[in-house]
């Protein structure tokens, strides 16, 4: 389950905006993820013994698990964990009933570096692959203890086309079959998508001409807070944003104009 993948997810679904205030805004056009310059890295993930179970706790969000292959609720769906042996784990996350993502989780040999391989289908064609690398910053042994994300390694990611609406934006991502749309007037957003798992929202706030704020919520409680700014040549798009609940550093994504 990466919840960071679920970051990156929901906030490339909402995350880019114009302005109805001109008539040709820096944010409409088509953008696409700049892997090399974005640093998505510095999450912290949590494993914490729980009676029988296994509480994980990760991108300000937590649940129960236990490593058999049963499913655990989740704040987006279900999350099934599997041990396969001593230094690997399977986990198989579900959103509205469909697999969303299967996630391999595997420890060294001397217990000090866990390894998460994310791989999926995109419900609108193609998949993705994904790794992290996590090293240990508390714990002995096993998956107990806190990890920290140094290293992300991620597939291409897919083209978003942003169209200017009345006061407020229209996104879509044919990969993910995405589509959301909000407004400046402080009145929720909607996102809908295979990947969104329902109660998913978002308010934005114009900072200027070539910035805006978004505040992301999943069932009325922020998820997390983002600042979206354009350059002054209008190529590059700058997303920095800060998960709430963590003290975790910001993620920094920057987005190339197509």
């Amino acid at each position: 389950m990466k919840l960071l993948r679920n970051t990156i997810c929901l906030s490339a679904v909402i995350g880019a905006a114009s302005f109805a205030l001109a008539v040709d805004t820096p944010f409409a056009g088509t953008w696409k993820l700049n892997l090399s310059k974005s640093k998505l890295v510095g999450d912290t993930v949590t494993f914490a013994p729980a009676g029988d179970s296994m509480k994980i706790t990760a991108g300000g969000e937590s649940y129960e698990f236990k490593p058999d292959g049963s499913a655990s609720k989740t704040s987006w769906g279900t999350a099934s964990w599997k041990k396969l042996d001593d230094h690997t784990w399977q986990e198989t996350d579900t959103v509205k009933g469909r697999l969303d993502s299967t996630n391999t989780w595997t420890l060294s040999q001397d217990g000090k570096t866990l390894t998460e391989h994310i791989t999926g289908d995109k419900p609108g064609g193609g998949s993705f692959d994904d790794t992290s690398t996590f090293v240990r910053t508390a714990g002995t042994h096993g998956l107990a203890g806190s990890w920290k994300d140094r290293e992300f390694k991620g597939s291409a990611r897919s083209l978003v086309t942003i169209s200017d609406i009345d006061n407020g934006l229209s996104y879509d991502e044919p990969d993910f079959k995405l589509k959301a749309t909000g407004k400046f007037d402080g009145t929720p957003g909607t996102v809908e998508g295979p990947s969104i798992p329902p109660g998913a929202s978002f308010t934005l706030t114009r900072v200027n001409s070539h910035s805006f704020k978004m505040i992301r919520t999943q069932n009325g409680k922020v998820f997390d807070t983002s600042t979206w700014t354009v350059s002054p040549d209008g190529k590059t798009m700058t997303t920095v944003l800060q998960t709430a609940g963590t003290n975790d550093p910001p993620f920094t994504e920057v987005w190339d104009k197509q």
